[in-house]
């Protein structure tokens, strides 16, 4: 066990406290995108009209999604591209697992680079939900060469402006990689990760405080919101002392006044010391994609979690996530990046079991979370053989293979994919469609009747 593993051993108690908190984590983040996605891109008035119950299940009865050619894309209770994308983090640190983490930021953009173009091999998942600035940066020629370059040159030539969430709600598993490591450490990598794709020193910080807020839950130093507030203070100061980060590029045109306000310390505190959602305004259809409305949102929910001291019950869980979903904009996002705070907060034990037990790949995450567990050192192995890309049995697992283990799909067998794609899509529109019509024609069978009815022509 590395030293900064010694506080596990204080009491069996403390161990599998953090056994719980670390699939709370990387669960919490999971059903945090799945649920989300029910409001993913509505405004609050259409969420609130399509879900007025506020009540979401992924058991049965599962609850149906809205209609519309943005959900038919995704399978039942799946989640999206933001878990999909945290995993390929999961899934290159289990690969390597003898020395993971020098080699994570580049191996990372190379398995997102077979993910934009292939999807999630192991789990047979087609790329759905890439984001604008991802896509282009990462289908770049010299990406695989250079990501971080191309990344910084993509952010350049909109001059400094975007500010995407899209490295923000994949960051989370660093928080359990890092686990025994110092915090300055963790910042590294965070912001190294990041700039694989999100330059913006604004992506950049929330990258870092969400893997020291996981990593400060997990060794059970974050207890309070002085705590919280610590974390975030400790983040932004580090960010904002090094020169790579403020200026990508070194860029000598820019003031001292002009890289200073790349990450403008009021902006920073008016998001992550929001005292309400409606502050937030995450329904905006300009700026839902805002990386600081995705922590700001995760962060308050944080914030009452921590409030909440009179229990962690199944219930809590459920209600602050139902309550951030229920805002809509880029739901599944904050919700994902909230739901890696929260669950890491309650613990696996305290997520709702009509969300937990109907995930899709329940099991598959299982046993993958659990193999990180053992690889970080948080569960202690016996004569296993966790060596480089194999289980806790010594054997092979496939699944972390850049290619899933099954080989790369030929552009034949990926146009073949995507035909079966657009047809099933196609075949569920013209389904509703047909559905829809029938209802119109129930309807006006009904109104003619009640005409007849009226005129003394029918009925009894």
């Amino acid at each position: 066990m590395s030293e900064g593993l010694d506080f596990l051993s204080l009491h069996p108690f403390v161990r599998a406290t953090v056994q719980d908190k670390v699939l709370g984590t990387i669960f919490g983040s999971a059903l945090g995108d799945t649920v989300g996605l029910y409001t993913e891109f509505l405004p609050k008035t259409e969420a609130e009209r399509c879900y007025p119950h506020r009540k979401f299940s992924l058991v049965h009865p599962i609850t149906p999604r809205r209609e519309d050619q943005h959900r038919d894309r995704f399978p039942p209770n799946a989640w999206t591209d933001d878990t999909d994308q945290s995993l390929l983090l999961l899934l290159s640190y289990l690969h390597n697992s003898t020395n993971p983490l020098p080699t994570l930021p580049s191996d990372f953009a190379a398995r997102l680079r077979i993910w934009i173009e292939q999807g999630l091999l192991c789990l047979d998942r087609p790329p759905c939900g890439i984001g604008n600035l991802v896509g282009k940066v990462v289908k770049h020629t010299d990406y695989l060469t250079a990501p971080s370059r191309v990344a910084r040159d993509a952010w350049i030539k909109t001059h400094r402006f975007v500010a995407p969430n899209g490295s923000l709600m994949r960051t989370h598993p660093l928080g359990v990689f890092c686990i025994g490591t110092p915090e300055v450490e963790a910042f590294r990598l965070a912001a190294d990760v990041s700039l694989t794709t999100h330059t913006d020193p604004r992506c950049v910080v929330s990258c870092c405080i969400s893997v020291s807020l996981i990593r400060g839950l997990l060794r059970g130093e974050i207890l309070s919101e002085t705590d919280l507030d610590a974390c975030l203070r400790r983040a932004f100061d580090w960010v904002r002392s090094q020169p790579d980060l403020m200026n990508p590029g070194n860029d000598r045109s820019l003031s001292p006044e002009q890289v200073t306000a790349l990450l403008d310390e009021s902006e920073f505190a008016k998001h992550v010391r929001a005292s309400t959602m409606e502050e937030l305004e995450l329904d905006d259809s300009q700026k839902m994609g805002y990386v600081y409305k995705c922590l700001g949102s995760a962060v308050l929910t944080l914030r009452r979690g921590i409030r909440a001291t009179s229990g962690r019950g199944t219930d809590l869980f459920e209600r602050l996530m139902t309550d951030l979903v229920m805002q809509g904009g880029d739901a599944d996002t904050n919700a994902a990046a909230a739901g890696a705070f929260l669950g890491c907060w309650v613990g696996y034990s305290n997520l709702p079991g009509d969300w937990r037990d109907g995930l899709a790949h329940r099991e598959w995450l299982m046993k993958k979370t659990e193999r990180v567990m053992r690889v970080v050192g948080v569960t202690e192995v016996g004569g296993g053989g966790e060596g480089e890309g194999k289980d806790d049995g010594g054997k092979v697992d496939l699944d972390t293979a850049p290619d899933g283990g099954k080989g790369l799909l030929s552009k034949s067998q990926l146009e073949e994919r995507e035909r079966a794609f657009v047809t099933a899509l196609l075949m569920k529109i013209q389904e509703r469609k047909e559905a829809q019509e029938r209802e119109r024609q129930r309807g006006l069978g009904k109104g003619v009747g009640r005409w007849f009815k009226g005129a003394g022509l029918g009925g009894r």
